[in-house]
């Protein structure tokens, strides 16, 4: 009888919890999504290029993250500014469709100096952005027990006995940042940074 008891009070519990857990509302961009304007900007017909270095904490990224760009079009400005409104944490998120998220270039920090390049580019807007995951190893410890002894009919207690052991804590960052360029065949230059 008391096992059921139990179950039944977990039970409760699980669907309280259940029902107090609301879903994430993705809000997405009212403009309409014009594949043809950015397709006309990322057909890599272009002579243009952006040379850009990616910043954590006022340090070069020294990894190989992947950084995407995107044309800075209506749409994606409208997302730019709910992203402002809502952040990333809350039960709105701002959010684009998967056909805007599919027209985008992707490419990679190379080295230690955090420096990317997009070449065959259309002078335009551009959004560009990356997320890095900094892992850091932590150490800590936990109680095993402790020793003890008997010493002339007492009992002794002696120091207690701790397991030490590793893990990772993983922090994540979007680093992002705009630039325009102006005329075909520039060498645009931006910092994208959290």
């Amino acid at each position: 009888m008391k096992h059921i008891n139990l179950l039944a009070i977990l039970f409760l519990i699980s669907i309280n919890y259940s029902l107090a857990q609301k879903k994430v509302e993705y809000v997405y961009p009212k403009a309409e999504f014009d594949k043809r304007v950015v397709e006309k900007l990322l057909d890599n017909t272009g002579t243009s290029s952006i040379k850009g270095t990616a910043m954590l904490k006022g340090k070069h990224v020294g990894y190989f993250m992947k950084v995407a760009i995107f044309p800075l079009t209506d749409y994606f400005s409208e997302y730019l500014e709910l992203e402002k409104q809502f952040g990333n944490k809350g039960k709105k998120r701002a959010s684009i469709s998967p056909e805007a998220l599919s027209y985008r270039i992707i490419t990679k920090v190379d080295g230690n100096d955090g420096t990317f390049e997009f070449t065959n580019l259309k002078p335009g807007k551009y959004y560009i952005e990356g997320y890095l995951n900094v892992v850091k190893e932590k150490k800590s410890a936990y109680y095993v027990g402790q020793n003890s002894t008997t010493f002339e009919g007492s009992y002794i207690s002696g120091p207690p006995i701790f397991q030490e052991f590793s893990y990772n804590k993983i922090n994540g960052y979007y680093i992002s940042g705009t630039t325009e360029i102006a005329n075909d065949g520039e060498v645009a230059t931006t910092i994208i940074k959290n």
